[in-house]
């Protein structure tokens, strides 16, 4: 698996330098009550940490404390959140499980304390929203419509207090010149590469999938693309649609780091657990 690439430009895409600038604003984010995360000025690289789907409060506990350890060591400039940060169980539409607890204000209390362990580690978090968190709109529209609209994502889990920044599901955040959303409708062994094409064979980073995958593709105008997936951080226990030995056998433990240049170009890494460690910046962390 490659150490590093490099993140291609999109037709027409302006270069950034992020030293003297802020992240560029998402095209269609909440801006009902729009805030901005300023990333920091500096004149090196940027440093990116990338939590994949961790289905809070369902999320494998020693692999999130492996995290923070872990992003303890990096130190991050910037975190940012690949979907499905939060599991919504409570308000899924799937059949449940009745030993479950399957209270919603339980749910938001483990969500809201996670984040806050990431906000000690690093104040700037992009939070891009995935079909999980979604399940709260799609249960408004079918159970309260009269709520729809009043009761979101940001307010329920308190993002705006915390200083967090959200993108919505379905939407993408730009990060220099890496396209980063949690999904674009496919999942699989290829998602990455499929959403690559969805962004015209552009960088992109995606979450949905719990696979890790990384793909580098040449282009004979400019540089090259790349597009990954970092697995996820949720609790292999705790999924009851699907066989347990298929998800073992194609899900991973990980997640990602970046580094990204002031002209938006974006050197990624995967970081896999295993065995209880992963390597981050030369260090093996247990």
């Amino acid at each position: 698996m490659p150490a590093w690439a490099t993140a291609s430009t999109a037709p027409g895409a302006a270069i950034r330098d992020v030293s003297t600038a802020p992240p560029p604003p998402f095209e269609r984010a909440v801006e009902r009550k729009p805030f901005v995360v300023e990333l920091p000025q500096i004149d090196g690289l940027l440093r990116v940490l990338f939590v994949p789907d961790c289905h809070v409060p369902y999320e494998d506990k020693k692999a999130f404390e492996l995290l923070l350890r872990a992003a303890a060591v990096f130190k991050p400039d910037l975190i940012v959140i690949l979907g499905d940060f939060a599991d919504f169980y409570a308000v899924s539409s799937h059949s449940k499980d009745p030993r479950r607890v399957r209270l919603l204000k339980d749910e938001v209390t483990a969500v809201q304390e996670r984040l806050q362990q990431l906000k000690a580690i690093c104040p700037r978090i992009i939070y891009v929203s995935g079909n999980h968190e979604d399940r709260l709109s799609r249960y408004l529209q079918e159970r309260a419509p009269e709520l729809f609209g009043h009761v979101e994502i940001p307010e329920v889990l308190g993002l705006r207090e915390l200083g967090i920044q959200y993108v919505e599901y379905k939407d993408t955040y730009h990060l220099g010149k890496l396209h980063v959303t949690h999904d674009t409708g496919t999942a699989g062994q290829n998602a990455h590469r499929q959403s690559m094409t969805t962004f015209g064979r552009a960088s992109t980073i995606i979450g949905h999938t719990h696979r890790m995958e990384y793909s580098v593709i040449g282009n004979a105008d400019g540089p090259p693309a790349l597009g990954a997936m970092f697995g996820w951080l949720g609790d292999f226990d705790a999924i009851d649609y699907m066989h347990k030995h298929k998800i073992k056998a194609d899900w991973v433990h990980g997640f990602g780091v970046g580094y990204m240049e002031p002209n938006g170009i974006v050197h990624v890494r995967p970081c896999p657990i295993v065995n209880g460690a992963v390597v981050i910046d030369g260090v093996l962390v247990r």
